[in-house]
């Protein structure tokens, strides 16, 4: 594995089988080793289009630990905020990039974990 991301195209995005067709949703990219998550609420490679960026190793142990109810010291930290319901999305550490998403949009991208939708397996087809 390179230690340097690849840079992902927008084709190699994908969002949870339960996302709404037309709305914003989590989108995930995988590819040599690397993960990387994007709001598809922003234009794809706007200034704005930040992304969190994970190896594939830690991701999976995100994916797992989801899977049986713990996220507690994983890659990925969920946040809700009070003040307008809505769950901040950052790298464990690191708080200069945060992708806020809705209720909807977590509950599609917990479905598509559950359904193991981000798995490499699934990106292999």
């Amino acid at each position: 594995m390179s230690t340097t991301p690849p840079l992902f195209a927008e084709g190699e995005f994908r969002k949870a089988t339960r996302s709404q067709p037309d709305q914003s949703c989590v989108r995930v990219a995988r590819r040599d080793g690397w993960v990387e998550l994007r709001d598809d609420k922003t234009v794809f490679g706007a200034p704005d289009d930040h992304r969190l960026v994970f190896t594939a190793e830690e991701f999976d142990a995100f994916l797992a630990g989801a899977r049986e109810g713990r996220t507690e010291g994983l890659c990925l930290e969920i946040t809700r905020r009070d003040a307008d319901g809505m769950h901040v999305f950052r790298r464990r550490g690191w708080a200069a990039v945060e992708l806020v998403f809705t209720e909807a949009e977590l509950l599609a991208f917990q479905d598509g974990i559950t359904n193991h939708e981000f798995d490499a397996i699934a990106y292999a087809a």
